[in-house]
């Protein structure tokens, strides 16, 4: 495929359309903007903020429950079609929410709807459009995609905000329906295709099937590292304006602390991406996967909160390109998706049962310590088993790494 420029040059504009993509979709726009929809719809409808934000828990399932049933798809219509009929199922989705009266139940099955209807804009999609394109620098390329919830993570929270604030919750949502048409929909279209779709392109795919990657060891140690350390990363970026709070922490530290993980994120996908196209990636992925465990002693500790949160970024932008990474470079291209769709649930409900571990123990104890040292453990766990992986195959591109 030529040199790392030349994978650039002919590819640039799919990153690009990825980077969009992966953005507005399932594991971007939603989670990093819907904390500005809590305070609006307590006061307009008397829901508690735990019971408003449990919506997510319901997209949360829905992603684990959709990924396997999506890769089956990517390898029967292609990347392209799976992403734009899941955009305009996003679109809907979002509309749906804005048709709640008042009901829990409408609220939670509003995100259900949302889930399953655009569960192939996650990072099963993006991911392996830009691995096609990309075999010298695909650790750089798949960080650069995941970018995409970096951004949002900067932008979002604010633009959605101030559209709240001025128009109302409903005008929130509709702004996040229209985002999919308006700009995911058209950028998906002129811009976004899988290099094995190109018409006159022949590319010979190689890797395991999902029954002999599931047969062997590295498919469950790797489905254990990733639970492991999103239930690390999921608990702490939910709780962590409640853990500054308790500590006494001053609004404006805490502020610049959270406003620091969306860049930090941001700097951790780009690092580990440039890393893992030089070194060996079983040697990286648990450098970055053990700076959790700094994070959480630090802010159990009560030191250095802005520093702590920029770690606990640095690690959160390292995990879902980073298993996309690893599940090509173990198991192949050939059913890359498939294998992918079936690792990704292990990786959401990590996500979803941290909060929930972290909550437990704040309301069992009185305090987040006990569980920031749980953390730490599980970080330190999820690292040892990537470390223990072994060589990649030669034959899926992993050469001397």
């Amino acid at each position: 495929m030529g040199g790392r420029s030349s994978e650039f040059a002919a590819a640039w504009t799919v990153l690009l359309a990825a980077a969009v993509g992966v953005g507005l979709g399932t594991t971007g726009l939603p989670i990093y903007t819907t904390g500005q929809f809590i305070r609006p719809l307590g006061a307009a409808f008397g829901w508690s903020r735990g019971a408003t934000a449990g919506g997510l828990i319901f997209l949360t399932i829905g992603n684990v429950l959709m990924a396997p049933i999506i890769g089956g798809l990517i390898e029967r219509f292609g990347v392209r079609r799976v992403a734009m009929t899941a955009q305009c199922g996003l679109c809907i989705g979002y509309f749906s929410l804005t048709l709640n009266n008042g009901s829990l139940v409408g609220w939670y099955a509003g995100w259900a709807v949302l889930a399953v209807l655009g569960a192939g804009t996650s990072p099963i999609v993006w991911t392996r459009a830009v691995a096609s394109w990309f075999e010298r620098s695909r650790g750089l390329a798949l960080g650069l995609t995941l970018c995409g919830t970096g951004v949002v993570a900067v932008i979002g929270p604010g633009l959605i905000g101030g559209i709240v604030a001025a128009y109302g919750w409903q005008a929130g949502f509709h702004v996040l329906s229209g985002a999919q048409i308006l700009i995911g929909l058209p950028v998906v279209f002129f811009l976004f295709r899988a290099r094995d779709a190109v018409a006159g392109t022949v590319v010979p795919l190689v890797g395991l099937s999902v029954g002999q990657a599931m047969s062997g060891s590295r498919f469950w140690r790797l489905a254990g590292a990733f639970f492991m350390i999103s239930l690390v990363v999921g608990g702490m970026i939910v709780s962590l304006p409640a853990m500054l709070a308790d500590r006494g922490i001053g609004l404006a530290t805490a502020s610049r602390a959270l406003g620091s993980m969306g860049a930090s994120i941001i700097v951790g996908r780009l690092a580990i991406g440039f890393l893992v196209d030089r070194m060996p990636a079983r040697a990286v992925a648990p450098v970055f996967i053990l700076l959790p465990v700094v994070s959480t002693v630090m802010l159990a500790r009560g030191l250095a909160p802005v520093p702590a949160v920029v770690l606990l970024g640095l690690a959160a932008g390292a995990e879902v390109d980073l298993l996309a990474y690893l599940v090509s470079r173990y198991f192949g291209m050939l059913h890359y998706a498939k294998i992918y769709g079936w690792l990704l649930p292990a990786f959401s409900a990590g996500a979803g049962l941290g909060p929930i571990f972290a909550g437990w123990v704040h309301d069992e104890t009185g305090s987040y310590v006990w569980a920031l040292y749980a953390f730490a453990c599980s970080a330190t766990l999820s690292a040892g088993l990537i470390a223990t992986l072994g060589r990649p195959d030669a034959a899926f591109g992993g050469g001397k790494r």
